[in-house]
């Protein structure tokens, strides 16, 4: 009895620890994905803060002749114009971040809860209502919430966008207070909002609570709050080195998580530093020493190359190891702000807040390049910094003026380079881990791809990586003719009887300059659906026109080219003439070209399909359906149209012998093809059983790996010139 009760505590225990550990598990995986919809958002708003930086370098570019000229030009107000920009992106940074955090929370709430589907604009709508409740003061003034809502706001935006979501999507979990309502007349989206109103009012109703019991305890400004507790440890710690060392940790660990950093350390700045800059103009002009090493021009100059966390250096780092891909395009792009001391389009396109992957450097290199920078000027290498440099000075002529000469440029670079070299080992552990998620998702979405109609509709518009790499992969796709990344591969076909190489396929492949070969079986249904075969197929047909005009040059005169026809395709009207444009083109004779369409597809019912494949037929074009034998088409579109060739459907092919029931359908289909004098070719053939037995139910063309995979060109037409063994 006492063993079994001690059995049972253990057992209980156990459970216990496995519920703490599933806990700890699902907290963990909650984290991760609020992490990821985070930087997602602050990665969208990329194209908003790429215009701010624009119109902060137009205001802020530092040549006296520039600036002259403008003022010259445009007049005294001259610096509207980029005001406006920055009043319309960075200046509104932060409501644009809180609702597409919200946003993205509802989209995976309904990724997540398929039954339970939410507006995923009613969910960032609520997330920008809750965020508006905390930046409104007490006084009912324009100007005072405004300075909040650019990048100085954005930590809180980040927090009400999370929490906001989360108590919305909670609320909206509890069917008791979602509102039923269907209007015929007002359409779905009434149906929408109705169900997502009480929810979105008390989540409103919650921060509106908050907020004002925020203000009966003495808090009539939350960002204030933040920012004032983060300042204050400052008040009164002495111009050292230490405090350069503190002041620059806390600045990046600030950045990092969405807090404007040098704003929010503003008065620590003005208090040690400022005053310090002042000191030294004033020896300066009085032929004095300069009292101290550690200013405003300092940290500019020396430590903040690039912006915050010394960004330009990771911007070299990302171009030296990068040919190609999205970080190399994100570097380029913000390579010229950068020089600028711009770098919200690295801070926020990489992006680099709340990225832990850069969270090292981020923070370790000011750290070192304020120990380097001390060090040269305590020593007198470089001289104490004397001139105030604008912000926006860039690296090289910054250095120079600072110090009075070239010692200051070097030093800049030295530390330009202790950062690429710190910043190396973290870019190629972060591109290891982009690869190693990219052949994950990239596994998925060629298994997904293969289920393509066949329980997903879309590939390019699935929800999560499935989607999102298809999305990526579309976009690439978009340009591959103008790369010339497609080729073609063909694939022999051979009669049994003599060992001849009758006719080939032409297979369109695609060589990726990142990833490499991609699947004909992933491409084309991406191809399909954001509406490219059809550029695609022309590209196809008019190569295969080149190549056979080539081959018959060189005397294989024999042989006939088979391309495919999507049924895209199909639906344009025009596609007759633009395949007679591409033949007449080469100089080619139609009865070389042999046109292969899917029985689905290309015989379905549609009457303009098959006028459309009948005005081919006329051209001289000869006609070959695809996967014939398991399709959805009658057998009475054989009467009606004049087909050349059957090409079996690969399952038969394979099964012919194992399964009484293909060979019988084989059987058949020869006879039927005997009757109408038409061609029957058995694709997929890979034993020399299958060909043995396909020989006996009287299919004489084979195509298969048994014979031949595809084969480049050259390689083909040695093929074709040699031919094949006998069955």
């Amino acid at each position: 009895m006492g063993a079994e009760f001690a059995l049972g505590i253990f057992d209980a225990l156990g459970q216990t620890a496995n519920l703490r550990q599933t806990k700890l598990g699902w907290i963990r995986t909650a984290a991760s994905e609020h992490l990821a919809i985070i930087r997602n958002s602050l990665t969208l708003m990329l194209p908003i803060v790429i215009a701010g930086a624009f119109g902060i370098l137009i205001n802020n570019f530092p040549i006296s002749g520039y600036q002259a000229f403008m003022k010259l030009r445009f007049g005294e107000n001259w610096r509207f114009f980029g005001a406006h920009i920055w009043n319309g992106t960075l200046a509104v940074l932060s409501p644009l971040t809180v609702f597409a955090i919200g946003f993205g929370m509802a989209e995976r709430y309904s990724s997540k809860c398929p039954l339970e589907v939410v507006s995923p604009a009613i969910g960032g709508l609520v997330s920008f209502c809750c965020l508006m409740v905390m930046v409104e003061p007490l006084q009912a003034t324009f100007a005072a919430p405004y300075a909040w809502l650019g990048i100085h706001g954005l930590f809180l935006a980040i927090v009400c966008g999370i929490v906001s979501s989360w108590l919305f999507l909670g609320l909206y979990r509890l069917k008791l207070l979602r509102v039923r309502y269907f209007s015929e007349d007002a359409g779905d989206s009434v149906t929408v909002a109705f169900s997502s109103l009480v929810p979105g009012v008390l989540t409103i109703c919650a921060f509106a609570i908050f907020k004002t019991i925020a203000a009966h305890a003495g808090v009539s400004d939350v960002h204030e709050l933040i920012y004032d507790a983060i300042s204050a440890p400052f008040k009164g710690m002495g111009n050292n080195l230490s405090t350069a060392l503190i002041y620059n940790l806390a600045r990046h660990i600030l950045w990092f998580f969405g807090i404007h950093g040098s704003n929010a350390l503003e008065p620590a700045m003005t208090e040690l530093y400022d005053s310090a800059m002042m000191a030294n103009e004033l020896a300066e002009a009085a032929g004095e020493p300069l009292p101290y090493i550690l200013t405003r021009s300092f940290f500019d100059t020396y430590v903040s190359i690039g912006g915050a966390g010394g960004t330009l250096s990771l911007i070299i780092a990302l171009l030296f190891t990068s040919r190609a891909g999205g970080l190399r395009r994100i570097a380029q792009i913000s390579l010229i702000p950068a020089l600028f001391n711009i770098n919200e389009t690295m801070l926020f396109g990489l992006p680099i807040v709340l990225n832990p992957t850069y969270l090292v450097p981020f923070i370790a290199i000011p750290i070192i390049t304020t120990v380097t920078s001390y060090m040269a000027v305590s020593f007198g290498m470089v001289q104490e910094t004397a001139a105030q440099v604008p912000w926006t000075t860039p690296v090289i002529v910054g250095g120079y003026i600072s110090s009075g000469g070239l010692t200051g440029s070097v030093l800049q670079l030295i530390n330009l380079a202790i950062g690429v070299v710190v910043y190396l080992p973290f870019v190629h552990a972060a591109k290891a881990a982009q690869r190693q998620k990219f052949k994950e998702g990239f596994g998925e979405l060629i298994e997904a791809a293969g289920s393509y109609g066949d329980g997903i509709v879309s590939l390019v518009g699935h929800r999560g990586d499935i989607g999102r790499f298809s999305r990526a992969l579309a976009n690439d796709l978009l340009g591959v003719l103008d790369r010339k990344e497609l080729f073609l591969e063909y694939q022999p076909q051979v009669d049994c009887r003599t060992g001849a190489v009758v006719g080939v396929e032409a297979l369109v492949r695609w060589r990726h300059g990142r990833i490499g070969r991609i699947p004909p079986s992933l491409f084309i249904p991406i191809a399909e659906e954001i509406r490219f075969i059809g550029d695609i197929g022309l590209w196809v047909c008019d190569e295969s026109c080149r190549q056979i005009m080539e081959w018959r040059a060189l005397g294989l005169t024999k042989t006939v080219m088979s391309f495919n026809v999507s049924v895209r395709q199909l639906d344009d009207p025009d596609l007759p003439e633009k395949i007679g444009n591409i033949i007449r083109k080469h100089g080619a004779v139609p009865e070389y070209l042999k046109m292969e369409v899917t029985e689905s597809t290309g015989f379905s019912s549609d009457v303009e399909h098959n006028l459309l494949l009948q005005e081919m037929r006329g051209m001289g074009l000869k006609v070959a359906i695809d996967d014939f034998g398991m399709g959805h088409s009658s057998l009475v579109y054989l009467k009606r149209f004049p087909v050349a060739t059957l090409k079996l459907d690969g399952s038969l092919v394979r099964d012919v012998t194992v399964s009484k029931i293909s060979s019988d359908i084989i059987s058949s289909v020869r006879g039927l093809c005997g009757t109408l004098d038409i061609e029957m070719l058995a694709e997929f053939v890979e034993t020399e059983a299958q060909a043995v037995t396909l020989k006996n139910l009287g299919c004489f063309i084979f195509q298969g790996y048994l014979y031949s995979p595809p084969l480049p060109p050259g390689e083909c037409a040695a093929a074709i010139r040699c031919g094949f063994r006998t069955f």
